[in-house]
């Protein structure tokens, strides 16, 4: 029980706070590379041809039927922040290797590759992973696949170092997808490679006298940062005490609360102090409470969800978008549950969209006869620049947030399947 009560205050800003903190001692979280027990979601990265084999690679294998690939261990546009800042000689960032290679082709009627994993550019010292060129026709094939080790070179605050990570090079013909193509482009194509990440920083500390662990990854939304008691085991995702928290974030740890005041990623460290003296504190868990958001209505309208959630002394959050496939399977469910429940509490379905207009025709189409209203934004772009996006941190579409009248998150849930049922369940041991 003491378990999931550790976790009951992901919480954002600090208000209404005449008094200074007092910080108790820093809190110091060496952070270790590991691939055990991951929270975060496995990013998958595509490898970029060369246009042609270079002289300065060797070992090459039946050249008529291979390419040379890359793997980009530092983005280009962190290389250029870096050198722009003054960070960072132009000199230095191209004559550092920043690249996995590896030799992606046929030969003898199987398909293959080679990873560079030693960084010489001789491929004749590496593994050779043969498989056959229809081995993604199997849904289990990334199982044939092992995952490396390999050391690679990072930028952090203008300065190249060596870090390992642990990579899953798999075949990934349909990573891209083309209209048209010559017989030339489809048979190099067909050659793709794509890298799955699986390590994250890991680390161990002592708050409260008790045991934690705390996972961070460089994700699609920044620095991501996942805690747990250490004897357990990180919450999946569809968790009600999941949570990715940022530095700068609160949390509490039991009774007492704790402020991430900052993450090094080389060397890779974490400080946490304890603060005192808590007036208010906002957040975006379940347990926790919500600020009041200003949100606007497909008419140009505005209102605040206080104001809809004092209506009938409930408030159910729909985040979703007209691009979002489960979103629009899930309407006529949610339609069902709206007359359902609407007497009890306060629909609202906020689309995250660019334009207005398609949101209104499917809300009419599908009779979403609720409170509707839009979040200026790019679908799928990753944007966290809305203070309700961001601050309730809606990384998921659907998220459904329901919350009483005092704006006190009563329940939180993400997609479809048996996180929607449990939004039904909650909802009939609510008002029934």
């Amino acid at each position: 029980m003491k378990t999931n009560i550790f976790f009951l205050g992901v919480l954002l800003i600090l208000i209404s706070c005449d008094k200074k903190e007092k910080k108790s001692s820093d809190i110091i979280v060496d952070l270790n590379v590991s691939k055990i027990d991951n929270p975060f979601s496995k990013s998958m990265s595509p490898l970029v041809f060369l246009d042609s084999i270079k002289g300065e690679f060797k070992g090459i294998i039946n050249k008529d039927s291979s390419f040379v690939t890359y793997l980009n261990t530092v983005r280009s546009r962190d290389l250029k922040n870096a050198i722009k800042k003054g960070e960072l000689k132009k000199q230095t960032a191209e004559s550092t290797i920043t690249k996995i290679y590896a030799l992606s082709g046929f030969n003898k009627g199987k398909q293959y590759y080679i990873i560079d994993r030693n960084g010489n550019k001789d491929f004749s010292d590496d593994e050779l992973v043969e498989f056959s060129k229809s081995i993604t026709q199997n849904e289990n094939y990334r199982d044939s696949f092992s995952i490396k080790s390999i050391i690679i070179t990072k930028l952090s605050g203008g300065n190249f170092h060596n870090q390992e990570t642990y990579l899953q090079f798999l075949p990934a013909p349909n990573y891209f997808t083309y209209e048209k193509e010559t017989d030339e482009e489809k048979f190099k194509n067909s050659l793709q490679l794509a890298a799955l990440k699986h390590d994250f920083l890991y680390g161990t500390f002592k708050a409260n006298n008790d045991e934690y662990g705390v996972g961070v990854n460089n994700g699609l939304f920044g620095d991501e940062i996942i805690f747990k008691k250490s004897n357990t085991n990180f919450h999946p995702p569809n968790h009600q005490l999941f949570a990715k928290y940022k530095p700068k974030d609160t949390v509490k740890f039991d009774d007492k609360y704790f402020r991430i005041d900052s993450l090094s990623i080389y060397p890779p460290k974490l400080v946490i102090n304890e603060i005192n003296n808590v007036n208010v504190l906002y957040g975006f868990r379940t347990n926790e409470i919500s600020q009041n958001y200003v949100i606007n209505d497909l008419s140009g309208g505005s209102t605040t969800i206080k104001d809809l959630a004092k209506e009938k002394g409930f408030l159910l959050l729909d985040f979703w978008g007209t691009w979002c496939l489960p979103c629009k399977e899930l309407t006529p469910e949610l339609v069902n549950l709206h007359q359902k429940y609407s007497d009890d509490i306060q629909f609202a379905s906020l689309a995250f969209e660019l334009d207005p207009k398609p949101v209104l025709e499917y809300t009419k189409t599908n009779q979403m006869n609720w409170y509707n209203g839009i979040i200026k934004g790019k679908p799928k772009s990753g944007n966290m620049s809305s203070p309700i996006i961001g601050g309730l941190r809606i990384e998921c579409y659907p998220t459904f947030i329901i919350m009483d009248s005092n704006l006190n998150i009563l329940y939180r849930t993400c997609g479809g399947g048996d996180n929607y049922l449990g939004l039904k369940t909650f909802l009939k041991s609510k008002f029934e």
